[in-house]
Parts: structure tokens; C-alpha cells; sequence
């Protein structure tokens, strides 16, 4: 038995299943089986079930899989500290996100303090985050709403930002005489909107569909300057956040509050607890606390809408 052998069985275990295992380690699927059984032949037990097309860890699995993992996490512990000792800048953190509103500010100060780092992002959608932290694949997540806690999995989420949606419409707009709006009150309008697996379309979507509203959705992007420029231009609505609007006050003239306790959101930071030991992935969570306690002391909601 050797590392590789565990990372093998690890994600095996993390998949339930064989061949999308193998196709993911890049070799072929018989060879994945024979690593998998040398490992139960060698501790004399079974470590799987088999569950219709899937395999399913035993008992037995279990306890092999929880100590295989931290078996790996001290593995990639020991690598990160050599590294630090002898002054190697190779030090890159992974992160997927389904905000684009935090993400860009937040690796930019995050470079700004840890120039020896390489911060790699890129979008998902929750269930690809949740399976990433799962095998490995990400060190973390930004997830909004906040991903829920497996301690089985290793999985723990520190909601670490709180936000609050309003409407801005076009100008002129009748809407914009009101101090407030409900949801119900929206069908109709043109909505200019998130791609889905964004985290506020992942809110529009869940909004529109407890209070049957149908949205007319007439643009979809990621891009939040995008959003507002086309309201502006008189295309449509869209959802904004606060912490969206302070960058860009200008544009509380044309915002109104939702009445509605669906206009609040939690962002989650998520990790899997057997890495938070490794120095990198310490630096990073302690940079992302910080950070998140420094933007949420900045926002306040704008008392005019």
C-alpha cells in the first residue's frame, strides 16, 4: 500500500463509483478494481457494497476511508511545509465561487497581501462545489446561499457575509414612485438577470417560484456592469444587492426595497476541515474572515429606499 493507492481508493469511495473514478485518474477501470482489492486483501475485509451500478462503503470502509483521508491531509501538510521552509513560492489555493459580485475584489486584496500565492477561481454551480470539496478538486468554496455542513464528508461552511437584495428599475419607471415592492408585483416585467447557477439567480429562481411569478426574462449574464447598464438603458429590471449598490451609489435613485424577509441572503465559505491544518489553507481562511468582517462593517442598508 502507498499514497497513491489511498488517493485511488479515496475517490473511488467520494464517486460510489468505479468507472467515473478511473476516467477522472486517467487509468483504466480494471487496473482502479485490482488497487482496490489489493488494499481489501491486504486488511482481510471488504470495503464495499454494491448497490445496484454503484458501490457504497461498509463499516469497514468507513473507518478506512475517515483515516485514509487524514492519512492524505498530513501527506499534503508535509509537502506545504517543506515547501515554506526552503522558501518555495509554488503556494496556489483553489476556489470556486457562484458570485461574481465578491470574487474578482477579494483575490485582487488577497494578491495584494500574499504575492508568494496563486489564488486560481472558477465558477460553479453548488452541486459541483459540494462534489469538488468532496474529492479534493477545490480547497474552497463561495456559496451563496451557504453550502450545509457533512461532518461525515469533512465538510464545514462559516457563513461569513449577510446581504440584502433591492430592485432597480429603468429610469422613469413607475415602480420607482414606491417605497417598497412585493414580489407577486413583478409579473409582467421585463427582468434583466443572473446565468443560471449564479447566486442571485439561484435566489430569483427560488423567490419567483414560492410567490408564482413567471418571470419575462429579456437578458442573462454573469457580468454585474453588464446588468446595470442595460437597465439603465431601459431594457428591463434586474435584483441587486446592497453591497453591489454601495460600490455604485449613483444608483440608489432607481432602487427600491423588497418587502419581504426573501430579500436576505448568506454567503458560506466551505472547506474541508482535514486540510484547514495545511499553512496555505490556514493563511487563506484567516484572509477571508478578515476580509468578509471588513465589507459586512461596510455595508449598511441605504435608509432612502
Amino acid at each position: 500500500m502507498d499514497i497513491r493507492d489511498l488517493k485511488y481508493f479515496c475517490l473511488t469511495a467520494e464517486l460510489e463509483h468505479v468507472s467515473k473514478a478511473a476516467e477522472i485518474l486517467g487509468i483504466a477501470q480494471p487496473y482502479l478494481t485490482k488497487i482496490i482489492g489489493q488494499l481489501e486483501d491486504e486488511f482481510g475485509t471488504q470495503l464495499f457494497d454494491k448497490v445496484g451500478r454503484k458501490i457504497k462503503l461498509n463499516g469497514n470502509g468507513e473507518v478506512f476511508y475517515r483515516n485514509a483521508k487524514k492519512v492524505l491531509a498530513e501527506v499534503d501538510n508535509l509537502f506545504t511545509e517543506m515547501d515554506f521552509v526552503q522558501e518555495q513560492n509554488l503556494r496556489t489555493i483553489s476556489l470556486l465561487c457562484n458570485t461574481e459580485a465578491h470574487a474578482h475584489g477579494m483575490i485582487v486584496e488577497f494578491q495584494k497581501k500574499n504575492a508568494n500565492y496563486s489564488l486560481k477561481l472558477a465558477y460553479a454551480t453548488k452541486k459541483e462545489m459540494l462534489e469538488a470539496l468532496i474529492t479534493g478538486a477545490a480547497d474552497f468554496v463561495l456559496c451563496d446561499p451557504a453550502i450545509d455542513e457533512d461532518i461525515s464528508k469533512n465538510i464545514v461552511t462559516e457563513v461569513v457575509f449577510h446581504d440584502t437584495a433591492c430592485v432597480i428599475f429603468p429610469p422613469g419607471h413607475p415602480m420607482l414612485k414606491r417605497k417598497s415592492i412585493k414580489f407577486e408585483e413583478l409579473q409582467g416585467e421585463r427582468l434583466v438577470t443572473a446565468s443560471k447557477g449564479g447566486a442571485m439567480r439561484n435566489h430569483v429562481d427560488y423567490v419567483f417560484e414560492k410567490y408564482s411569478v413567471r418571470p419575462k426574462i429579456v437578458c442573462e449574464t454573469h457580468d454585474v456592469n453588464l446588468i446595470i447598464q442595460a437597465v439603465l438603458s431601459g431594457l428591463g429590471y434586474a435584483f441587486i444587492s446592497y453591497s453591489v449598490l454601495a460600490k455604485y451609489p449613483e444608483l440608489s435613485i432607481y432602487c427600491i426595497d423588497i418587502d419581504s424577509n426573501d430579500r436576505f441572503g448568506n454567503m458560506g465559505l466551505s472547506y474541508n476541515k482535514l486540510s484547514v491544518e495545511n499553512r496555505n489553507m490556514d493563511d487563506f481562511l484567516s484572509f477571508s474572515r478578515d476580509y468578509f468582517k471588513k465589507l459586512q462593517e461596510k455595508i449598511t442598508v441605504n435608509p432612502t429606499l
